[in-house]
């Protein structure tokens, strides 16, 4: 009978057994997600005048809303409103951008680290042939939930008291199944293109939901405390945005070792110890 606390001592000796490597590995990962940040992102001078529209929403109408913002906007000017819609642009588009690079190479990473620590000797070179190989299964991923997310703006938009609970229970779905998907893919199984290893995800998920959903309560809750104690320290310090990233990878890896472990018994795959 398989148990939450038996699956959590599994990824747990795990991570402990090869935590030098595996903290080796976050570390650097943290310090190339740092950079690409630091090079991608625009400059807080840069997004002054998004900076300015909205302290100045605040101080008129007293709240943030799309509604108060978008009347403060229709109030500038012609050349003010196309500024600040390029300069909106430009941002989104640059952070859009860092988002993916950044969640594909950190999961990348630490899929291949599960991978090759479970039914490999590790190297550099197994870790990175690994991950290119499970890299474009992430890519797709994400790429397929900008639809998604379209169509649900579409629907919020025509259901607008009904949009932030929407938008919340779409997150979590989508943010679920994304940590699930990348547990099955782990998996050496080349034979099984994308959709085939999303319909094993999905099948997990409804077969363990009773083992998944405490994990990735946990996972969540831990993932929501670290942003807000990050938010709330509101430092712009490198070694501090550091920690904090190594500590958020820690958490998702020891995540996706629970639920790796937990695809592998509950579908009696055990052709790898993943104990070690």
């Amino acid at each position: 009978m398989l148990s939450f606390s038996s699956i959590l001592a599994d990824a747990r000796n795990f991570t402990r057994n090869n935590f030098t490597t595996v903290l080796i590995t976050l570390v650097i990962l943290s310090l190339v997600t740092e950079l690409i940040s630091q090079v991608l992102l625009p400059s807080l001078d840069s997004i002054s005048q998004l900076k300015s529209i909205i302290e100045q929403t605040v101080t008129q109408y007293g709240e943030l809303t799309a509604d108060t913002l978008s009347k403060v906007i229709l109030a500038l000017s012609e050349p003010e409103k196309a500024q600040l819609i390029a300069v909106a642009m430009s941002y989104l588009f640059k952070a859009g951008l860092v988002f993916f690079l950044t969640n594909l190479i950190v999961m990348s990473i630490l899929l291949a680290l599960i991978a090759t620590i479970s039914y490999q000797q590790f190297s550099l070179q197994n870790l990175l042939k690994s991950a290119t190989k499970i890299a474009p299964h992430i890519g797709l991923f994400m790429l397929l939930a900008i639809p998604g997310f379209i169509v649900l703006s579409i629907i919020a938009s025509i259901l607008a008291p009904l949009a932030a609970p929407l938008g919340m229970v779409a997150v979590v779905i989508y943010i679920s199944l994304y940590v699930i998907f990348m547990a099955v893919i782990i998996e050496p199984t080349p034979q099984y293109h994308f959709f085939a290893k999303f319909k094993i995800a999905v099948r997990f998920f409804k077969r363990d939901i009773r083992l998944i959903l405490p994990m990735l309560g946990l996972w969540l809750l831990g993932s929501f405390l670290l942003n807000s104690v990050a938010n709330s320290i509101m430092v712009d310090n490198f070694i501090i945005d550091l920690c904090f990233n190594i500590a958020k990878f820690l958490l998702t890896f020891v995540t996706v070792c629970y639920l790796y472990r937990l695809y592998l018994l509950s579908s009696k795959v055990l052709p790898y110890d993943t104990r070690n």
